[in-house]
């Protein structure tokens, strides 16, 4: 929320022509009937500023959304302002600015949340022909996009690609759906659109600076367009990830190589949030985490994963002893169960059944724990993804 009226604010110092947000605004399961409120009244705070919202696939217009005026209503609620303009309907719709005859905004909003799998843009958008400028908000899956959000198959919604895109020639397409900042660009290298993606990290997957778009729109006398895009930081603190492996390190390096990575990212410890992720083997007397958890104090906030592993294997072992013969057993186990998921992917690899997956990843898991146990020392669960 703080994100998103900082984004408000600057656009507003910036007195820009108009505001538009294409999908996923907040999350229709999720979202409280105060903050909606909240977004309400920071909307209005703009006055004249228009802004144009396309409900998406995760915010999508139905009788008990919060786009819906008689729903608030019936909540007691204010409706929204009157510089709010919400495409409502299922198919393509254009709106006209309300202080800039020569803009229009046209999109489709979604009505479910349930994916659409139709290529909306492979026949023909109607626009407003008599204005000089007309924007496409459009909400859906870029088949080239390459982030990796988009490869689950369960997020392809309103699939498209750049061809279709500029085969529609509007002059410039604000696009929602997918996380990450993607500019899209026709054959010619002209920027015909954008993915904003979203301006505040929501997870370890979605690091380092991100973004809402000043975009600057002109139409010159041959009615060629030109866009120039500005992207600009409007969250308070970013979400970073640092890979440290710990392999021949002593305290005092295994100190320095995560200074030399905060560094290397030009990460602001006072600030950001910090994942610093220990990876590697380690002397067994040596606890990676505790060294880590010296730095603490120099961060705004700190989470240390440990996926790091005492080096057991290393040792040499008599035969005659439990540790050995343990060991023995699980690399064993270790090797059939690989050799079973090799064979059958979707099977439990220790029993052949369908279920889920054991692999030789989680038997190396068990191998570490018991031998921990049989030095007598703590069991320590290590961080799985």
């Amino acid at each position: 929320m703080e994100s998103f009226v900082s984004a408000l604010a600057q656009a507003s110092r910036r007195n820009v022509d108009a505001i538009v947000i294409p999908g996923s605004l907040w999350d229709h399961s999720t979202i409280r009937g105060q903050t909606a409120g909240t977004v309400l009244e920071a909307i209005e705070e703009l006055k004249s500023i228009p802004v144009f919202i396309l409900p998406g696939d995760m915010d999508p217009y139905t009788e008990d959304s919060y786009f819906n005026n008689k729903f608030l209503r019936a909540r007691g609620m204010r409706e929204w302002p009157s510089n709010a303009y919400i495409f409502r309907e299922p198919h393509f719709t254009t709106i006209k600015h309300p202080h800039r005859p020569d803009v229009a905004f046209t999109g489709i909003a979604h009505t479910s949340q349930q994916p659409i799998t139709q290529r909306l843009l492979s026949t023909y958008v109607s626009r407003d022909e008599e204005a000089l400028i007309n924007i496409l908000l459009f909400h859906g899956s870029l088949d080239s996009y390459p982030g990796i959000d988009g490869l689950a198959p369960e997020r392809i919604s309103a699939p498209f690609s750049v061809e279709e895109l500029a085969a529609q020639r509007f002059n410039y397409a604000a696009i929602g759906h997918f996380h990450e900042y993607t500019e899209l660009c026709d054959e010619y290298d002209n920027v015909i659109g954008a993915y904003s993606g979203c301006l505040v990290g929501r997870n370890f997957e979605e690091i380092g600076p991100r973004v809402a778009i000043i975009v600057n729109v002109t139409v010159n006398d041959d009615g060629t367009s030109v866009v120039v895009l500005e992207p600009i930081e409007v969250a308070s603190n970013r979400l970073c990830y640092v890979v440290v492996d710990v392999s021949g390190l002593d305290a005092e390096a295994l100190q320095d190589e995560i200074a030399y990575g905060v560094q290397e990212q030009e990460i602001r410890p006072d600030v950001d949030i910090v994942c610093i992720s220990l990876e590697g083997t380690h002397p067994a007397e040596l606890d990676p985490v505790s060294i880590a958890e010296r730095l603490r104090p120099d961060f705004y906030n700190l989470l240390i994963v440990d996926r790091t592993r005492p080096d057991y294997l290393s040792e040499e072992y008599d035969e005659r002893t439990t540790e050995h013969k343990f060991l023995q057993s699980m690399i064993e186990q270790q090797r059939r169960a690989e050799e079973k998921r090799a064979q059958n992917p979707k099977a439990q690899s220790r029993t052949d059944l369908p279920s889920m997956l054991i692999s030789g990843k989680t038997i190396e898991d068990a191998l570490y724990y018991g031998l921990d146990a049989l030095k007598g020392r703590k069991v320590t669960i290590r961080h799985v993804d």
